[in-house]
């Protein structure tokens, strides 16, 4: 007869670590990147650090719910009404059209646009007093968010919200990491 074990699994894990360092690896990554001399892949680069920022600071959000909270989280709420509640239960000071919580509103549209994408039908005609450029005329109003400085913004009001998140509700940065272990018997 085959042995069996008894395995006692504890573990927290965190998914909010995960996410923010894949936004933090793309910025590395832009960064590096000559950008005046790329202009294929540098795109897709900035544009993983945006969607990533925007799943990382939602993560957090939930994390900070979660923590102060606990079973009373919405978890179905959108990030805004998120971060109203936390606005309302912790003393907060942070007003939507200021830095960090603008840009966190226009990082989440962005995503929002990009995971729930439709087509976009474009159907007009202009007069211009210069050649237009072709692909101009292909781009989404989405990409004028990819931009190197949009993408620092974006990962910086994300990393500045995330502290002040966890400075008001009290959380020992050591408390946000994942963690765990088991014991076999």
């Amino acid at each position: 007869m085959a042995e069996k074990y008894e395995v006692r699994i504890e573990a927290e894990r965190f998914i909010h670590n995960d996410l923010s360092g894949c936004a933090h690896e793309m910025l590395q990554i832009m960064r590096r990147i000559n950008l005046p001399d790329e202009t294929g892949g540098v795109f897709f680069v900035m544009m993983s650090s945006l969607i990533f920022s925007a799943f990382s600071i939602e993560a957090k959000v939930n994390f900070v719910g979660w923590k102060v909270l606990e079973k009373g989280w919405p978890e179905r709420a959108s990030l805004t009404e998120k971060i109203d509640l936390l606005i309302k239960v912790l003393p907060l000071d942070l007003k939507w059209g200021e830095r960090p919580l603008q840009t966190i509103a226009k990082l989440s549209n962005f995503r929002n646009t990009l995971a729930h994408g439709k087509p976009d039908i474009v159907d007009k005609t202009v007069i211009t007093h210069v050649r237009p450029e072709v692909w101009d005329a292909l781009k989404g109003e989405w990409e004028s968010s990819v931009t190197p400085e949009n993408v620092e913004r974006c990962y910086d009001d994300t990393e500045k919200l995330w502290k002040i998140l966890l400075d008001v509700a009290q959380i020992p940065a050591s408390k946000t990491i994942t963690h765990g272990g088991h014991r076999l018997s």
